[in-house]
């Protein structure tokens, strides 16, 4: 059996452009990996199988199962392996479960079968399977363009805290984008490396997704808020939410108040690995 660590991600800069043709947006955004996340077995069976929590979808509606599919595809096999998920990430957080869970299972499949798939096959794969997928075949800090599967790898950034906040309440995507309206800053790619290369945590830290979370949950704004109060460097909503996060240079001490129902972790940054690891 191969045991694997499928990690959390938060996204520290996001800027939502046009809407494409496909249904998509075109954005821009730098993600970075945490050492909280959840963990992903596989083991060699007569078919493909899949044990998850009641919480997460089941079958052929769970990436990892299509992420199977598509790796014994690409070997022109037919799928044999049980995968069974761990979950800690929890869903409509925006901290990106499934995408992660997915990266995992071409990365895990990969080993078990003799690293058979080139790095830049496993990228085509990930890319067709979901917009964040591919930034987790290597994780650490990147920079993604596109829908969020051109993925180009950044320096990692120094170690930082993060501390994340996830409300009782999840967000669903789809509502979010569909009360965000283009306008404000433009992302200019050499602005972001100075502010990467500077580690300015402060001046990177924006998301154009607060807007419309905020509108469609106005305590996320007092959240954020709260955490900056309390200590922490910036504070952004991660991806579409529903979680909130703040930064720290040093291990934060304080504990923000706790929202009922909510969950939270401090954690800390992680760098990236090796594909074929």
């Amino acid at each position: 059996m191969l045991r694997l660590f499928s990690p959390a991600k938060v996204n520290l800069f996001l800027k939502i452009h046009h809407r494409r043709p496909d249904g998509y947006h075109e954005l821009t955004t730098v993600m970075q990996t945490v050492d909280f996340g959840d963990y992903v077995s596989l083991v060699a069976a007569d078919r493909l199988r899949l044990t998850a929590p009641p919480e997460v979808p089941q079958g052929s509606d769970n990436l990892v199962w299509r992420a199977a599919e598509a790796y014994y595809g690409a070997l022109g096999r037919i799928p044999r392996v049980h995968i069974s998920l761990q979950k800690n990430i929890p869903v409509q957080a925006g901290l990106g479960g499934g995408s992660s869970n997915a990266a995992t299972v071409l990365r895990g499949l990969n080993a078990m079968h003799g690293f058979a798939l080139q790095a830049q096959t496993l990228a085509e794969l990930a890319a067709g399977l979901g917009s964040d997928v591919a930034f987790f075949l290597h994780g650490g800090t990147a920079l993604a363009t596109g829908r969020g599967e051109k993925v180009s790898p950044l320096p990692d950034l120094p170690p930082f805290y993060v501390r994340i906040v996830k409300p009782a309440f999840g967000l669903s995507t789809r509502e979010v984008y569909a009360l965000w309206s283009n306008g404000g800053m433009e992302a200019a790619r050499q602005d972001l490396m100075s502010l990467l290369a500077d580690f300015d945590l402060k001046g990177l830290l924006h998301n154009d997704l607060e807007q419309p979370a905020f509108a469609l949950h106005p305590e996320l704004m007092r959240l954020k808020e709260r955490l900056v109060a309390e200590g922490a460097e910036a504070a952004l909503l991660s991806g579409s939410g529903s979680a909130v996060f703040g930064v720290y240079r040093q291990k934060p001490i304080r504990r923000p108040a706790q929202l009922n129902g909510a969950e939270e972790w401090l954690v800390r940054t992680l760098p990236a690995f090796d594909i074929v690891e």
